[in-house]
């Protein structure tokens, strides 16, 4: 399957524009249609206090919204038009939309590509995080460090335990990215990983489907999981990691910490993750 359709959570400032401008390479490497969505419902104090509010302070609020969301547009649009092509990209603008769900939208595209600080205008919510949309959506979704200017991944390292998840994001990277021609599986493991029996191969596996296919293994020392496999990428020269989210359950990494979240706030470079 073809990369065909890009979802880009899309607010107008520097680290979305940094995540609009990967989708646009992506776009025009694959010809994928790129569609931005900004939810802009009413503002903090609107909800809080609306039976408090004047007509007129209500309509003043209501349209300082519609002017950001106008601006917002345009935003998108200029960026589109300098970087890829308007006949293949659109605008969602959510106006007061207070159901609206990200992951829920994501389910009719093939990627969401934003940043790992996404919110939804006027309102914060734990829903909007990469992570949560990747697990809820079941859609991958690649976060774009804020300050990115590469472009299309051409050579991948895949954070590789042989577990569901870590299968799901390699087969989702296979469906979605025809351009992808290097992959570097990368396993944090003390012990060597056993030879593989007949039908497990995953090298075999990925040289069918035509792509150049390494295996490198990196014992764990003093440093963090997450830091061994950013450290790892850089050395390799990867253009993206993919990894699979949450192999453990959420709540314990909330509660303990984990891989997927140390990554997300650690990464600099593009980093997919599947669920």
């Amino acid at each position: 399957m073809a990369l065909r359709s890009i979802l880009v959570a899309f607010s107008g400032d520097v680290a979305s524009c940094s995540a609009l401008r990967f989708a646009l390479r992506l776009q025009q490497r694959d010809g994928a249609h790129v569609t931005g969505v900004v939810w802009h419902g009413p503002l903090p104090l609107e909800s809080r206090h609306r039976a408090f509010l004047s007509k007129g302070v209500a309509r003043m609020l209501s349209g300082r919204e519609d002017e950001a969301a106008a601006r917002i547009r345009h935003e998108f649009e200029a960026q589109v038009a300098a970087l890829g092509s308007l006949d293949q990209a659109s605008f969602i603008d959510l106006h007061e939309v207070e159901s609206f769900s990200l992951p829920r939208h994501a389910r009719a595209y093939d990627l969401v590509v934003m940043t790992r600080h996404a919110a939804e205008v006027g309102r914060e919510h734990a829903e909007v995080r990469p992570d949560i949309v990747a697990l809820r959506g079941g859609r991958p979704v690649i976060t774009v460090p804020d300050d990115f200017t590469g472009g299309a991944p051409a050579h991948v390292a895949l954070a590789w335990d042989g577990k569901r998840a870590a299968t799901r994001a390699l087969s989702d990277l296979l469906n979605v990215f025809g351009g992808v021609e290097k992959i570097t599986l990368v396993t944090i493991a003390k012990d060597p990983e056993p030879k593989p029996e007949a039908g497990d191969d995953i090298m075999a596996y990925l040289q069918r489907h035509g792509i150049t296919a390494n295996h490198v293994q990196r014992a764990p020392g003093r440093r963090r999981i997450t830091q061994m496999l950013l450290d790892t990428s850089a050395e390799l020269g990867a253009d993206m990691l993919v990894m699979g989210a949450y192999e453990h359950s959420k709540f314990t990494e909330d509660l303990l910490g984990g891989v997927t979240r140390d990554i997300l706030t650690d990464a600099r470079l593009p980093v997919m993750m599947s669920h």
